[in-house]
């Protein structure tokens, strides 16, 4: 018992401290500032709440994120249900946040117990104090989004490939089931197939042979077959043909967003990913590329005949094999896109720990001196607001841009009443007698399926005239890319941008589209269907 009590002491302790900085930004009219993710998938469960109480399987399974996983949701819908159902909006967002809390912290802990298997109780304790100088593992369970819950599937996986010790029994399988889970979270985990074919054939480039590579063929085989048996299972929409389609569509789209920097025609430099991401969330930038080059020796090792085989090995292989996609086939510097590779990252480590008992305990205290030195400006910005920088503003111009949207409509409004909204909006809608339902968020350019009937059952293939709301108020922020030539050029649908500019060049004429120009303040231009 002595043994575990520092490391759950800590386990507790940082839980307790993200249960409380969680507990904010609790307003869903506000909500989308803080994090339209979160604002999206709390529309998610509220879908999936209405096909679980309704007994429609359909509906249950339109959860709309389908690069994330069922299972991922509907975890999240059974802690939420009792919220839902009593209209506890303020717990129905806090309490995802502690799911992704204790995978967080989940995470935390099998990375000691990874530590463990190789090197002592405290040398453990220091590599995992490691991982909490990223501001990146702060961020990321401050959240509704399913990167730790995914992260912390891989780890396990790590874990049980460590206890199975190419031994290719029961650990071996345990692993697979447990990054099929990671699959089934968030398709991302597919960049930690690399891992298991090295694992496999680990002897095979140790001594450039091809032994026993038949049962290697044989056991990778059935591990993606159990992997692939879980992530089904996991998500069994994917056995209708509807399910399916919808999957393909959504990682199609997600690659393309992949590529564009999410609709914007900008190139993302390496130099961007590492200020932006890496030195920004994980490491300090010469602590990377000292682990960058390090992670590179460690992964070279396995070609050496004279060392023994070693997983830290194979997480070398992992980490430089995924910096490189990262850098190269990814235009993002989204930070959780690293988060699984930088938490698995302080592993590498362990290495030095081996060759360098003398100095170990110094070794690591610098390196989380050095990180918590590099980044006391991020957990300023992460303990105080969390916002992300674009979005960031006041409480009190929060308050004052929803205050304008209230007082122009509070006459005019009723609870049926439905608004067309720009994202990252400000606007307390409850206030109003509205709900979530009433509100639709302009995701890309605003375009006529969104409030014109026929416009919508052309695209629809279903024909299904329930799903189409019929919009009373748009409102469009005024720093939309619409009104700001500048943000208009570094779209990649251009075209589709124009024709939006067309559609509220209309609105303005009162032309032929059915709105009209209902008000204009500060902040926004408001238009409203014609009488």
């Amino acid at each position: 018992m002595k043994k575990i009590v520092p490391i759950t002491c800590l386990l507790i302790i940082v839980f307790l401290v993200l249960a409380f900085i969680n507990y904010r930004y609790l307003n869903i009219g506000f909500l989308s500032i803080y994090s339209i993710d979160e604002y999206a998938f709390h529309g998610s469960l509220l879908n999936m709440y209405e096909g679980l109480i309704a007994h429609d399987i359909k509906k249950l399974f339109s959860f709309g994120f389908y690069s994330y996983g069922f299972g991922f949701f509907f975890l999240n819908l059974l802690a939420t249900a009792p919220f839902i159902a009593t209209d506890n909006i303020e717990m129905s967002i806090y309490i995802p946040r502690i799911i992704t809390s204790l995978f967080a912290v989940g995470s935390f802990g099998f990375i000691y117990k990874i530590a463990r298997l190789y090197v002592d109780k405290y040398s453990s304790v220091l590599i995992s104090l490691v991982v909490l100088t990223m501001p990146g593992f702060w961020k990321n369970a401050m959240w509704f989004h399913p990167d730790w819950m995914m992260t912390f599937f891989i780890i396990l996986s790590i874990y049980l490939f460590g206890k199975d010790d190419w031994n290719f029994k029961k650990y071996f399988w345990w692993a697979s089931i447990a990054l099929g889970f990671a699959f089934a979270t968030k398709i991302q985990a597919i960049t930690f197939l690399p891992f298991v074919f090295i694992y496999v054939f680990y002897d095979n480039f140790k001594f450039k042979n091809f032994d026993a590579v038949k049962f290697k063929i044989k056991m990778l085989t059935k591990f993606v077959a159990l992997l692939i048996a879980t992530f089904i299972i996991s998500n069994p929409y994917l056995i209708h043909p509807a399910g399916l389609r919808a999957f393909a569509k959504s990682f199609v789209l997600n690659m393309k967003s992949n590529a564009t920097n999410h609709g914007l025609d900008v190139k993302v430099t390496i130099g961007d990913k590492i200020a932006n991401a890496i030195d920004s969330y994980y490491l300090n930038t010469f602590l990377f590329l000292f682990l960058f080059f390090f992670s590179i020796f460690v992964f070279l090792l396995i070609f050496n005949k004279e060392k023994r085989k070693s997983i830290l090995n194979v997480i070398g292989a992992y980490f430089i094999i995924n910096i490189f996609y990262l850098f190269l086939m990814v235009n993002k510097d989204w930070q959780h896109y690293y988060l699984t590779v930088f938490i698995v990252a302080p592993l590498l480590l362990l290495v030095f720990v081996d060759k360098l008992s003398k100095y170990k305990y110094y070794l690591i205290s610098g390196i989380i001196l050095l990180q918590i030195g590099t980044h006391l400006l991020e957990y300023k910005k992460i303990f105080t607001t969390g916002y992300h920088p674009e979005y960031e503003m006041t409480v009190a111009k929060q308050n004052e841009m929803s205050n304008i949207i209230i007082n122009d409509l509070k006459f005019v409004i009723h609870k049926k009443s439905n608004i067309l909204i720009s994202p990252y909006q400000p606007f307390d809608y409850r206030s109003l007698g509205l709900n979530y339902n009433n509100i639709s968020i302009i995701y890309g350019p605003i375009s006529k399926e969104m409030f014109d009937l026929d416009s919508f059952l052309k695209i629809s293939k279903s024909n299904d005239q329930s799903k189409f709301k019929q919009i009373d108020f748009i409102i469009l922020s005024k720093n939309d890319v619409y009104f700001v030539k500048e943000k208009l050029k570094k779209r990649v649908d251009i075209d589709g941008y124009k024709k939006a500019v067309k559609i509220i060049e209309n609105f303005d004429k009162r032309g032929d589209l059915g709105y009209e120009k209902f008000s204009e303040n500060k902040y926004f231009y408001i238009w409203r269907q014609k009488k």
